[in-house]
């Protein structure tokens, strides 16, 4: 297994970093710790950004901006009234994790519209040896899952949201349409305007799903630099194709579609969001894999556009207020990529099964 370079090898410093949006977006982000055996973890959707580092996005949020708020009791009349009638949430949730960030992406768009604790729910452990770590003498590290979770998902997978009456919702592209409808679309819809829109945005965000997303997590657990430079083609093919759906000049007055999101939207919609986690955690593969592993905007007009719809991305306070921190996230994955994960989707791309399908309690995983 190749050594991982040192974040400052991974990436060379250059004048266009202080303002390159991307680059920014590793600084201006929250800082969680993941939970340990026993821990819980409770925050109002308020709070739950109140550690963020960069004073302007806490003020974006209402977590810091207590002027904005009327000093008038017919004003605050008006917000409790208002309050009292938004949907409340509970959304089991961890912070490194980019399926939950799909869900949290949609909670941070519609934040004025619904209320939510946020309940921190899976961290590492270690267990009894197996018989392959005493052979080895190599570390594995398992998944704690809080019991909130597992009573509420017994799966224990995240994003899970439970509201006022106990109904369940899984699954991250699900929870994303579930909470923009619950709150009508708030002011920035997430699902497209018309049916047809919708039904390709759903068919484009499977794609996703199916190629960027899974594939991953394969270039990170597979230890045979063969299988992991196949699964990252597969990444970069699927790369191409999503911006094919991007607009080639948004100053194109020929063009209806003028915004740098997919189809041309002029804010983020259900394919963005199921992308941007992880096209923003993609540059881990910098540090942990090498330079191969890069979605270089100069290799193809393709990767250009892509590039272009990140960063615009990465310049909505929206979006930079739901990400983990960089040095953290870099931390985390490393038991991905040296092999010693032992949770659900890490044991699923061993043996080639859907997470859903393997039970992270039993590692019967040959290596």
């Amino acid at each position: 297994m190749r050594t991982p370079t040192s974040n400052a090898a991974a990436h060379e410093t250059n004048d266009d970093d202080a303002t390159d949006p991307i680059m920014r977006s590793r600084v201006l982000s929250l800082a969680h710790k993941c939970l340990s055996p026993g821990q819980t973890t409770r925050l109002s959707s308020s709070a739950a950004w109140a550690s963020t580092t960069n004073a302007s996005i806490a003020s974006a949020i209402g977590v810091a901006n207590e002027s904005a708020k009327s000093s008038s009791s017919s004003s605050k009349d008006d917000d409790d009234a208002k309050s009292s009638k938004m949907p409340k949430l509970t959304y089991y949730s961890a912070w490194f994790c980019p399926f939950a960030h799909r869900a949290t992406l949609a909670l941070s768009r519609h934040l004025s519209f619904v209320q939510y604790e946020w309940v921190e729910s899976l961290g590492w452990e270690k267990r009894a040896k197996t018989k392959e770590e005493i052979r080895t003498k190599h570390e594995n590290w398992y998944h704690y899952k809080s019991p909130d979770l597992l009573r509420a998902n017994p799966l224990g997978m995240v994003p899970t949201i439970k509201d006022e009456k106990g109904n369940v919702i899984t699954e991250s592209i699900v929870c994303i349409q579930y909470i923009d409808e619950i709150v009508n679309g708030g002011n920035e819809p997430i699902l497209a305007s018309t049916p047809h829109e919708r039904a390709n945005e759903r068919v484009m965000a499977d794609f996703v799903a199916k190629t960027v997303c899974s594939k991953y997590y394969s270039v990170l657990v597979r230890q045979d630099e063969e299988e992991q430079m196949e699964a990252f083609r597969e990444i970069e093919k699927a790369i191409e194709k999503f911006a094919t759906h991007l607009v080639d000049d948004i100053d194109n007055d020929n063009d209806d579609r003028k915004g740098p999101f997919f189809n041309g939207r002029l804010t983020p919609g259900l394919v963005d969001l199921t992308l941007f986690p992880w096209a923003w955690r993609l540059p881990v593969f910098e540090t942990h894999r090498d330079q191969r592993f890069k979605i270089d905007p100069r290799k193809s007009p393709g990767f250009m556009k892509y590039t272009r719809w990140l960063r615009a991305m990465c310049s909505r306070d929206d979006v930079l207020r739901t990400l983990p921190n960089w040095e953290e996230y870099l931390q985390h994955i490393t038991r991905y990529a040296d092999g010693s994960a032992r949770s659900k989707v890490a044991n699923a791309v061993r043996d080639g099964r859907g997470a859903h399908e393997y039970d992270d309690e039993k590692d019967d995983v040959k290596e």
